[in-house]
């Protein structure tokens, strides 16, 4: 079956922006230079007198202690209880009614992944379960007025805020898994915000999405491509800490530096006919998880739940449609759909 070749339009909103690939230029707006295509990305994430701007990656001691918990024998066991999961709450879903992929379906299984992989026992559980409410609740992408942050009630949501903070750090505190707050950012924002995207591009690409129920040990290639095609993160930012000639410019000490992931991952000068949706493309080179020294240390944990979650999805979703359009969340750093309304055959 041909690779299926989608208009871009809808993906605008999103993660993966139309814009194509352009040479490194300075945008004074944004007080920084601006590198989009992949060549140019790739190297900035390589180049050492680039750091992450903002909070910190986790030290080099915490990333090989995370590296070392996530192990192929610990994944393969994590991955005995997870597949079950998404099975059984995709197929507990109703079909007399539109099923909200998002919040019905991909963050109560992300939840679970989550205590499954931090050891919670099943008070923590329990009580994640609880917190989930206020840990989503900027889902719609709303910013709230400077009025209303002032107000009374604007000052009670900052209590409530710091509460939660409060109860999900001691919750953090008890799971006893080096890097938790790494991992937890991984299993509850890059997983999830990642599959919403990846299951957008499959509805809207339903010939991809029979071929991979027809063939479903295609599904680790499909996930390497949705990551290239549909990847959450569309912007990083570094800052110098020294002169450094990059891209074909020169970037001063101090200097910031915006890094395009989205139209690095379309340029046409490293993938052929980027703007299509192929599982038989070799997708390894994307920079979905990054690269270098700033890669995704739990890059293997999101490929083993994607494709846990993905696997489920195609099988017990087929025939499912969008019944609206997606709405949309995009931050600083990522984009992904915050709901995927959709009806399947009864």
């Amino acid at each position: 079956m041909p690779a299926e070749s989608k208009s871009a339009e809808p993906l605008r909103q999103g993660a993966a922006s139309a814009s194509l690939p352009t040479r490194a230029y300075f945008d004074p707006a944004q007080n920084a230079w601006v590198l989009s295509r992949y060549k140019d990305v790739l190297d900035a994430l390589r180049e050492p007198a680039l750091r992450q701007e903002g909070p910190e990656k986790a030290p080099p001691q915490v990333r090989n202690d995370v590296s070392a918990a996530l192990s192929q024998a610990m994944l393969s066991e994590w991955e005995k209880e997870i597949e079950p999961l998404a099975d059984r709450i995709i197929a507990s879903m109703p079909r007399d009614r539109p099923v909200e992929l998002v919040s019905e379906v991909i963050r109560p299984w992300s939840l679970a992944v989550t205590s499954v992989v931090l050891g919670l026992d099943a008070s923590g559980a329990r009580q994640l379960a609880a917190l989930a409410p206020r840990l989503f609740a900027n889902d719609a992408g709303v910013q709230t007025p400077l009025r209303s942050r002032r107000s009374f009630r604007g000052m009670l949501q900052g209590v409530r805020r710091r509460i939660v903070r409060v109860r999900l750090d001691r919750l953090l505190r008890s799971a006893h898994v080096p890097g938790v707050q790494s991992l937890f950012l991984g299993l509850t924002q890059t997983i999830p915000e990642f599959l919403a995207n990846a299951w957008l591009a499959l509805l809207e690409n339903p010939s991809q999405l029979a071929r991979l129920r027809a063939e479903p040990d295609l599904i680790p290639k499909a996930i390497e491509e949705l990551l290239r095609y549909s990847g959450p993160v569309h912007t990083l930012v570094r800052r110098a800490d020294q002169t450094v000639e990059l891209a074909g410019v020169r970037v001063a000490e101090g200097e910031r530096v915006m890094l395009k992931m989205a139209p690095a991952n379309r340029d046409s000068d490293h993938f052929n006919a980027p703007d299509s949706l192929d599982f038989t493309r070799r997708s390894a080179g994307h920079l979905a998880l990054g690269g270098g020294p700033h890669s995704c240390v739990g890059a293997l944990l999101v490929r083993m739940s994607a494709i846990c979650a993905t696997r489920a999805f195609v099988e017990k979703m087929a025939g499912a449609k969008l019944i609206e359009p997606a709405g949309w969340r995009r931050g600083s750093t990522l984009a992904s759909p915050c709901s995927l309304r959709v009806l399947r055959p009864g």
